[in-house]
């Protein structure tokens, strides 16, 4: 980690990142920019900490540069970013959708880099904004489905938004909170790209009648569904088809009305530490090889997004999936908007329980 002044801050900093993982040491590293490059890099990432951990170590035996890593949510990533802006503690971000980085880079906190392996990537997923973000994977907002649960209630899984809103969900259904989880967030703008800003926050009162609970991460409501403590989850499809292969009876749809979904990103942290540079940079490269692709769809579910990448047999092809024309730029440029607007409208995050 970055040098800082108080040594206190020095250790604490360090006991964080060391507690909560890291990869085996590296055996070199990349010199740049004038200063001497660390055989390290030290990364947060809002990924399951199972899959970036995979990640991490399968980048340490190609590069010889090892990870330290702290797992967070999307918006608790953003929010721990914000709060060491003065004095970045990390060189690179993995995950958060297209959307989250945008407003992350109007806070100042992501620096532009443009990768050489973006022209690898499918032209309609590449960064228009020159660099604020390299693009790794797609993933859609889905809901999972308890077939037990479903038997119980006499109905079938969900096919639309409006299906939702059926008694018999109320207090059956569980998302994440929008605040906290990029996966939440990218469902709560589907909804307003949607019906449009002011009906979709007219639906999104109504669908809070049956929200159990607000989780803080977006991978949390999926495990509800599974471990039947809800009978529909709204989520992402790569967390879904990974609990169902663990073993849980679960069905996954999507909204006929259409859905978002999310250009997962891996990104340069503005001011992060010097030394770390081009180690961030070859990782943010790394994620765009052949062999990151190919554990993007065949380990995790993700839909690649370098050309050539075969997806993984067991997933809905991309195109056969209604999708809504998902405008990225006014989601991020409007989240903190439209997060306060969620808050004081629908259901703040500090009070994530079903009403009693």
């Amino acid at each position: 980690m970055k040098k800082v002044g108080l040594l206190a801050v020095m250790l604490l900093s360090a006991a964080v990142l060391c507690a909560q993982g890291k990869t085996e040491t590296a055996s070199h590293a990349r010199q740049g920019g004038g200063v001497a490059q660390k055989k390290h890099l030290s990364i947060y990432t809002c990924n399951v900490e199972e899959e970036a951990i995979q990640y991490f170590e399968e980048f340490t035996k190609d590069t010889g540069i090892a990870v330290d890593y702290v797992r967070l949510s999307a918006g608790e990533c953003i929010t721990r970013m914000e709060a060491e802006k003065a004095n970045p503690q990390v060189s690179c971000m993995l995950g958060g959708s297209v959307d989250t980085i945008v407003s992350a880079y109007q806070k100042g906190l992501i620096e532009k880099y443009n990768s050489p392996m973006m022209d690898k990537v499918v032209d309609q997923y590449k960064d228009n904004m020159d660099g604020i973000y390299t693009p790794y994977s797609l993933v859609v907002t889905c809901f999972a489905s308890n077939n037990k649960l479903l038997r119980q209630l006499g109905i079938e899984a969900p096919s639309s938004w409006e299906d939702l809103l059926q008694p018999k969900l109320v207090g059956n259904v569980c998302m994440a909170h929008p605040a906290t989880s990029g996966a939440a967030y990218t469902a709560f703008s589907s909804i307003l790209q949607c019906f449009g800003e002011d009906k979709g926050f007219d639906y999104l009162k109504l669908l809070d009648k049956s929200i159990v609970q607000y989780t803080k991460a977006g991978a949390a409501p999926i495990r509800m569904a599974g471990l039947e403590e809800t009978t529909v989850a709204v989520c992402y499809d790569l967390d879904a088809h990974t609990v169902i292969n663990d073993g849980y009876d679960l069905s996954i749809t999507y909204p006929d009305e259409g859905t978002g979904y999310e250009i997962s990103c891996v990104e340069l942290v503005k001011n992060g530490p010097a030394d770390e540079v081009e180690a961030a940079k070859t990782f943010i490269d790394w994620m765009l090889s052949e062999k990151a692709q190919r554990m993007c769809t065949d380990r995790f579910y993700r839909y690649p997004i370098v050309k050539g990448i075969e997806v993984n047999k067991s997933m809905v092809p991309f195109n056969s999936i209604k999708l809504l024309d998902y405008d990225f730029i006014w989601s991020g440029e409007n989240k903190v908007r439209l997060l306060e607007r969620f808050e004081n409208e629908v259901r703040s995050s500090a009070n994530v329980l079903k009403n009693k």
